[in-house]
């Protein structure tokens, strides 16, 4: 995927996590839809690739709630050097694998974030990861599962040397 198109992504998946992702919470429990797209985007990427995928994500991220700037940047950087690690020699390309991958990173997104936003409360972090964060991941899993399932219906489209499909 080029540059011009991943920042598209980014900014159309940023407006969606902003908008739509509140309307569409279950249970007070909104995916997020950053994670979803980290992992869509790093998974055959380099180390050194992901992270700064992960960090601008996350950036942006931060960008929409300024009071931990940072905190988001930090995370997804996390996550995305542990996928990238991970996802070159040992991740099969199975499409509910990847959403069982999308599951797992939110989750340890979700615990930096609660370490950060919590100021080390161990009991805090706790309550919230059992109250929020597993419902969160597994959302987040389906609406990566269903994304990876669109996008690979709709295919790889070649274009003509005189344009059109």
């Amino acid at each position: 995927m080029s540059v011009a198109r991943m920042i598209l992504a980014a900014l159309i998946v940023f407006v969606l996590q902003i908008t739509v992702a509140n309307e569409i919470s279950i249970a007070g429990v909104s995916p997020d839809l950053i994670v979803v797209l980290l992992i869509l985007l790093i998974t055959d990427r380099d180390p050194v690739s992901a992270v700064v995928i992960g960090f601008l994500l996350g950036f942006l991220q931060d960008l929409g709630n300024a009071s931990f700037l940072g905190m988001n940047a930090l995370a997804k950087s996390i996550v995305a050097y542990g996928v990238s690690r991970l996802g070159g020699d040992f991740l099969p390309e199975s499409i509910v694998f990847r959403a069982l991958l999308i599951v797992a990173a939110s989750l340890v997104n979700d615990i930096i974030v609660l370490i950060v936003t919590t100021g080390f409360d161990v009991i805090e972090i706790i309550a919230s990861f059992f109250r929020y964060s597993i419902l969160s991941a597994v959302y987040g899993g389906i609406v990566g599962l269903i994304a990876m399932v669109v996008v690979k219906i709709m295919g790889p489209r070649v274009v003509r040397s005189r344009g059109g499909y």
